[in-house]
């Protein structure tokens, strides 16, 4: 068995118990995953045997178009995986489901997805689609991907020309695939897992069965700060009493502790430790504000997001279809948002118990936190930087800065209308979202804002 390279992977201090030595050990670690992806359901499309179970599944008679397509089922066709093909002849064949146009538009999608232009054009002229806006983009989309540079100028484009139709209430496009939710799916069932890989695939999927027996030795192990602020943020998502939550999150924060050391660089994890250092329901007293005081003024996080991104995705492209999907969500976790979130819930806590000075410097101090995620270029950061600054404005009394943030709050909110509009996360073209992944990852205001109208598609 070969050993592959990976580009951007972090030096190791140490070696995880369970991958370290023979090669009987990384076996173990690979078989590990292949029963965790490859034989629950068909969420691991890679796997034959999922997939085999998969196509003896016949769609009932009674059924409505939508039930047919399982959540699953639609994961493949955003994958823009073949075996999606199949279960979608069925529900078009006579005389029941012919007319199922969801379906038909999922084909076209796929179609045109693999370059099948006249197999998507036959599928667009049947009546149930025929003369409806889908079609009409999608017609549009395939000319103009021919003569654009790529796929996400060339759907933004057609929409526009189109006169910006209104998809996000369309009966025809499926709902979208939410940022938070894994389409796990191995490119294939031989591929040995290298180191870079452990921690990213424990982050998405640390629930899976055996994974909790090699996962603690692989977090000990990490030197990734970003990777480690993923996992907890992604153990933080999970309930209290889930097995993963408790064996893995004090292990990762003991390593981030162990790692940031007395003098944080970063106010995203000088944050991390601030909270850390006092009970979860303890009110801030005038020595907290003192100690917050110095942080505040520390950049977010570093490095930014888009290096972290791309090293996920060149990690996992062997291994993960959708590898930039499933880099995306690694990014956005490490974002670490929730300690903006958790920072403001104590300080709303803490508020009627200390004096009016008092409260005029936490908002103070809560508007320059809110000021430093502001500075990042994701939709979560701005999201929270405005809502700390809304609040700490309101402690200070200051309303002008108070109106500002909520006006660009305000805003916020438009641009993600307009984006919806498109049904941009609803189309189901899988080289349309990885392609757009890295400039959403680069600048996400201005991809948002672009859709509204205000500045040309990055």
């Amino acid at each position: 068995m070969t050993k592959r390279e990976h580009g951007g992977a972090e030096p190791r201090s140490e070696q995880p118990a369970m991958v370290a030595g023979s090669a009987g050990n990384r076996w173990s670690r690979r078989r590990l995953l292949l029963g965790a992806l490859g034989l629950v359901s068909a969420t691991a499309v890679g796997s034959q045997l999922a997939l085999d179970g998969f196509e003896k599944e016949k769609p009932s008679a009674d059924e409505a178009p939508w039930e047919d397509l399982s959540q699953q089922r639609i994961w493949l066709c955003f994958a823009g995986h073949r075996s999606a093909y199949s279960f979608l002849d069925r529900m078009l064949q006579p005389p029941i489901h012919r007319t199922n146009a969801p379906a038909r538009l999922m084909r076209a999608c796929l179609h045109l997805e693999h370059g099948s232009l006249d197999a998507m054009r036959h599928d667009l002229r049947w009546p149930e689609v025929k003369h409806t806006p889908e079609a009409a983009l999608l017609l549009a989309l395939a000319e103009r991907r021919s003569r654009s540079p790529d796929w996400r100028h060339a759907f933004f484009e057609s929409w526009v020309e189109l006169g910006r139709p209104d998809f996000s209430k369309s009966p025809l496009l499926p709902e979208p695939v939410v940022e938070d939710q894994n389409i796990l799916a191995l490119v294939h069932d031989e591929v040995p897992l290298e180191e870079p890989q452990g921690l990213p695939l424990l982050t998405l999927i640390p629930e899976q069965d055996g994974f909790l027996e090699w996962g603690p030795g692989e977090v000990r192990a990490s030197d990734s700060m970003p990777l480690l602020m993923a996992l907890r943020e992604r153990l933080l998502l999970l309930g209290v009493e889930t097995p993963a939550r408790q064996q893995l999150l004090p292990d990762a924060e003991a390593r981030l502790t162990q790692l940031t050391g007395p003098t944080p660089s970063t106010l995203q994890l000088a944050l991390r430790a601030f909270l850390a250092e006092r009970p979860p329901e303890a009110l801030f007293q005038r020595r907290d504000l003192e100690a917050l005081e110095p942080l505040v003024s520390l950049q977010w996080k570093q490095p930014s997001s888009e290096p972290l991104f791309r090293e996920m995705r060149e990690s996992l492209k062997d291994v993960l279809l959708l590898p930039g999907h499933h880099a995306f969500l690694l990014a956005t976790w490490a974002q670490g948002v929730s300690l903006g979130k958790e920072l403001q819930r104590r300080a709303r806590a803490s508020a009627a118990h200390l004096n009016e000075n008092e409260r005029r410097w936490m908002g103070r101090l809560l508007w320059e936190v809110g000021t430093r995620l502001r500075e990042q270029h994701s939709r979560l950061e701005l999201e929270r930087g405005l809502l700390l600054q809304v609040y700490g404005s309101e402690l200070t009394g200051h309303s002008p800065t108070r109106m500002e943030s909520i006006d660009l709050w305000v805003d916020l909110g438009r641009w993600e209308e307009a984006l919806k509009r498109s049904g941009f996360k609803r189309w189901p073209l899988a080289s349309l979202h990885e392609e757009s992944r890295e400039p959403r990852m680069r600048d996400e205001h201005t991809w948002l804002k672009a859709f509204a109208g205000k500045n040309e598609l990055p």
